[in-house]
Protein backbone atom coordinates (compact mmCIF):
# COMPACT_ATOMS: atom_id res chain seq x y z
CA UNK A 1 0.00 0.00 0.00
CA UNK A 2 2.71 2.18 0.77
CA UNK A 3 4.34 1.88 -2.25
CA UNK A 4 1.34 1.95 -4.42
CA UNK A 5 0.32 5.43 -2.80
CA UNK A 6 3.75 6.96 -2.84
CA UNK A 7 4.69 9.41 -5.37
CA UNK A 8 8.11 9.08 -4.97
CA UNK A 9 8.61 5.23 -6.40
CA UNK A 10 5.41 5.01 -8.16
CA UNK A 11 2.99 6.54 -10.32
CA UNK A 12 0.17 4.31 -9.64
CA UNK A 13 -1.76 6.97 -7.24
CA UNK A 14 -1.96 10.11 -10.44
CA UNK A 15 -4.90 8.22 -11.91
CA UNK A 16 -5.64 5.67 -9.22
CA UNK A 17 -6.42 7.87 -6.11
CA UNK A 18 -9.36 9.66 -5.67
CA UNK A 19 -9.22 11.09 -2.58
CA UNK A 20 -6.11 13.49 -1.42
CA UNK A 21 -4.63 11.40 1.48
CA UNK A 22 -4.24 7.50 1.16
CA UNK A 23 -6.23 4.94 3.06
CA UNK A 24 -9.52 6.36 2.90
CA UNK A 25 -12.22 3.53 3.69
CA UNK A 26 -14.46 4.99 0.96
CA UNK A 27 -11.08 5.22 -1.63
CA UNK A 28 -12.52 3.96 -4.83
CA UNK A 29 -9.12 3.90 -6.54
CA UNK A 30 -9.97 6.10 -9.81
CA UNK A 31 -9.95 9.80 -10.37
CA UNK A 32 -12.33 9.14 -13.19
CA UNK A 33 -10.32 10.89 -15.70
CA UNK A 34 -9.98 9.77 -19.50
CA UNK A 35 -6.35 9.07 -20.36
CA UNK A 36 -4.88 7.39 -23.06
CA UNK A 37 -2.05 4.86 -22.16
CA UNK A 38 -1.15 3.58 -24.91
CA UNK A 39 -3.12 0.22 -24.99
CA UNK A 40 -2.15 -2.30 -28.29
CA UNK A 41 -5.01 -3.52 -30.11
CA UNK A 42 -6.42 -6.83 -29.35
CA UNK A 43 -6.77 -8.78 -32.80
CA UNK A 44 -7.97 -12.01 -31.64
CA UNK A 45 -11.11 -10.20 -30.27
CA UNK A 46 -11.65 -7.94 -33.49
CA UNK A 47 -11.01 -11.05 -35.37
CA UNK A 48 -13.86 -12.36 -33.18
CA UNK A 49 -16.12 -9.47 -33.81
CA UNK A 50 -15.94 -9.21 -37.21
CA UNK A 51 -13.60 -6.15 -36.94
CA UNK A 52 -11.20 -5.79 -39.33
CA UNK A 53 -7.67 -4.59 -39.32
CA UNK A 54 -8.66 -1.25 -40.19
CA UNK A 55 -10.58 -0.72 -37.25
CA UNK A 56 -9.47 1.47 -34.59
CA UNK A 57 -11.54 1.80 -31.20
CA UNK A 58 -10.91 5.60 -31.04
CA UNK A 59 -12.06 5.51 -27.14
CA UNK A 60 -14.19 8.69 -25.84
CA UNK A 61 -13.71 9.94 -28.83
CA UNK A 62 -16.64 7.11 -30.07
CA UNK A 63 -19.16 9.53 -27.46
CA UNK A 64 -21.01 11.62 -30.41
CA UNK A 65 -21.17 14.21 -27.80
CA UNK A 66 -17.32 14.74 -28.28
CA UNK A 67 -15.71 16.36 -30.93
CA UNK A 68 -12.43 16.56 -30.51
CA UNK A 69 -9.76 14.80 -31.75
CA UNK A 70 -7.66 15.66 -28.51
CA UNK A 71 -9.70 12.74 -26.45
CA UNK A 72 -9.02 10.18 -29.03
CA UNK A 73 -7.08 6.64 -27.58
CA UNK A 74 -8.80 7.90 -24.28
CA UNK A 75 -10.74 5.59 -21.49
CA UNK A 76 -11.97 6.47 -18.26
CA UNK A 77 -9.67 5.74 -15.92
CA UNK A 78 -11.25 2.25 -14.15
CA UNK A 79 -11.29 1.30 -10.43
CA UNK A 80 -9.05 -0.92 -8.78
CA UNK A 81 -11.73 -2.64 -6.67
CA UNK A 82 -11.58 -6.37 -7.50
CA UNK A 83 -8.95 -5.46 -9.99
CA UNK A 84 -7.58 -9.20 -9.40
CA UNK A 85 -10.68 -11.21 -10.28
CA UNK A 86 -11.78 -8.83 -13.29
CA UNK A 87 -9.44 -10.23 -15.96
CA UNK A 88 -9.00 -9.83 -19.03
CA UNK A 89 -7.23 -6.64 -18.30
CA UNK A 90 -7.59 -3.18 -20.23
CA UNK A 91 -10.46 -2.23 -22.16
CA UNK A 92 -10.27 -4.52 -24.81
CA UNK A 93 -9.09 -7.29 -22.85
CA UNK A 94 -5.72 -7.71 -24.56
CA UNK A 95 -3.42 -8.03 -21.17
CA UNK A 96 -4.95 -11.67 -19.17
CA UNK A 97 -2.34 -11.16 -16.30
CA UNK A 98 -2.55 -8.62 -13.37
CA UNK A 99 1.03 -8.47 -13.66
CA UNK A 100 1.38 -7.90 -16.66
CA UNK A 101 -0.56 -4.92 -17.13
CA UNK A 102 1.74 -3.53 -14.34
CA UNK A 103 4.77 -4.57 -16.44
CA UNK A 104 3.18 -2.46 -19.39
CA UNK A 105 3.08 0.49 -17.28
CA UNK A 106 6.68 -0.01 -16.37
CA UNK A 107 7.84 -0.10 -19.88
CA UNK A 108 7.37 3.75 -19.79
CA UNK A 109 10.02 4.49 -17.20
CA UNK A 110 12.49 1.34 -17.64
CA UNK A 111 15.15 1.65 -19.87
CA UNK A 112 15.88 -2.43 -19.72
CA UNK A 113 15.20 -4.27 -22.48
CA UNK A 114 13.39 -7.28 -20.67
CA UNK A 115 10.89 -4.52 -19.69
CA UNK A 116 10.29 -4.06 -22.88
CA UNK A 117 9.09 -7.54 -23.57
CA UNK A 118 5.31 -8.72 -23.06
CA UNK A 119 5.62 -11.53 -21.10
CA UNK A 120 2.35 -13.07 -22.33
CA UNK A 121 3.78 -13.23 -25.81
CA UNK A 122 7.54 -13.12 -25.64
CA UNK A 123 7.30 -10.18 -27.89
CA UNK A 124 7.97 -6.56 -27.98
CA UNK A 125 5.03 -4.82 -26.15
CA UNK A 126 2.74 -4.08 -29.72
CA UNK A 127 2.31 -0.61 -30.98
CA UNK A 128 -1.00 1.49 -29.12
CA UNK A 129 -4.03 0.95 -30.87
CA UNK A 130 -4.04 5.04 -31.06
CA UNK A 131 -0.34 6.66 -30.79
CA UNK A 132 -1.87 10.14 -30.25
CA UNK A 133 -2.43 11.64 -27.17
CA UNK A 134 -0.68 9.51 -25.24
CA UNK A 135 -0.84 10.31 -20.97
CA UNK A 136 2.79 10.94 -21.04
CA UNK A 137 3.34 12.95 -18.36
CA UNK A 138 1.34 10.65 -15.72
CA UNK A 139 2.74 7.26 -17.07
CA UNK A 140 6.24 8.31 -17.00
CA UNK A 141 6.19 9.58 -13.36
CA UNK A 142 8.48 8.05 -10.85
CA UNK A 143 11.08 5.42 -11.55
CA UNK A 144 11.19 1.97 -13.09
CA UNK A 145 10.17 -0.92 -10.89
CA UNK A 146 12.06 -4.00 -10.13
CA UNK A 147 10.26 -7.47 -9.57
CA UNK A 148 10.11 -6.84 -5.64
CA UNK A 149 7.81 -4.07 -6.15
CA UNK A 150 5.98 -5.35 -8.99
CA UNK A 151 5.22 -8.44 -7.38
CA UNK A 152 4.44 -6.29 -4.03
CA UNK A 153 1.98 -4.30 -6.16
CA UNK A 154 0.22 -6.98 -7.80
CA UNK A 155 0.04 -8.73 -4.28
CA UNK A 156 -1.62 -5.18 -3.00
CA UNK A 157 -3.87 -4.75 -5.63
CA UNK A 158 -5.37 -8.36 -4.63
CA UNK A 159 -6.40 -7.29 -1.38
CA UNK A 160 -8.72 -4.68 -2.67
CA UNK A 161 -10.77 -7.89 -3.14
CA UNK A 162 -14.14 -7.88 -1.67
CA UNK A 163 -14.83 -10.98 0.46
CA UNK A 164 -18.01 -12.15 -0.76
CA UNK A 165 -14.95 -12.56 -4.26
CA UNK A 166 -11.99 -13.65 -2.20
CA UNK A 167 -12.65 -17.27 -3.66
CA UNK A 168 -11.95 -16.16 -7.06
CA UNK A 169 -8.32 -15.22 -6.19
CA UNK A 170 -7.54 -19.04 -5.43
CA UNK A 171 -8.26 -19.57 -9.18
CA UNK A 172 -5.72 -16.07 -9.99
CA UNK A 173 -2.86 -17.21 -8.41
Amino acid sequence: MTLFFSRQFTNCNLCHQLRSQPGFKEETFSNYEYHNIGTPAHDALRALNGKGEAFVDRGLLENPAVDNPAQAGRFKVPTLRNVAVTGPYMHNGVFEDLRTVVLFYNKYNSRSAKRQINPETGEPWREPEVAENISLKELQTGPALDDKRIDALVAFMKTLTDKRYEHLLENNR
